[in-house]
């Protein structure tokens, strides 16, 4: 029997949605707004997101991001977060997965790096809403760095 969903409020929360295609950012922002969120934060690639999250003053709770993008795919910036690479950055961030794929090396890899949520695309404002209140009923004991740092990635295509 699954258990029953506690409702989180997102009207302080601020989301931090990564992906490089500007459109869909675009509709994740808006769906997030109709959710009524406290703020969004945009990046168009983990890199800059990495960047973004040094400024302490933009406090993020949830980071929301693509997993097939150039250069760092979600995975990979997923294992930096969670092997401690960026101090500035909390190791137990919630982070949820976009994808186009149900790849099941990327499931694997996500789950082996304690990925909160998970949504394929197309993203609906309902499945967002839904992964969303998931993720932050999902309460993760992190392993150590080193764990998360010895998970094997797919290739990032």
């Amino acid at each position: 029997m699954s258990q029953p969903l506690i409702l989180t409020s997102f009207d302080r929360m601020r989301f931090m949605v990564v992906d490089d295609d500007r459109t869909l950012i675009e509709l994740v922002e808006a769906m997030l707004l109709m959710a009524s969120v406290g703020g969004v934060v945009k990046a168009t690639s983990c890199l800059a997101a990495i960047n973004i999250l040094a400024d302490r003053t933009k406090k993020v709770d949830c980071i929301i991001c693509d997993q097939g993008m150039p250069t760092m795919s979600g995975l990979e910036f997923l294992k930096e977060i969670r092997a401690g690479r960026h101090a500035h950055i909390p190791r137990d961030l919630c982070f949820i997965m976009l994808t186009a794929h149900g790849d099941e090396a990327v499931v694997r890899g996500a789950l082996g790096l304690d990925v909160n949520g998970y949504v394929r695309k197309p993203v609906t404002k309902d499945s967002l809403v839904k992964a969303i209140h998931r993720a932050f009923n999902r309460t993760i004991a992190l392993k150590p760095p080193e764990e998360y740092a010895a998970v094997v990635l797919p290739p990032n295509t």
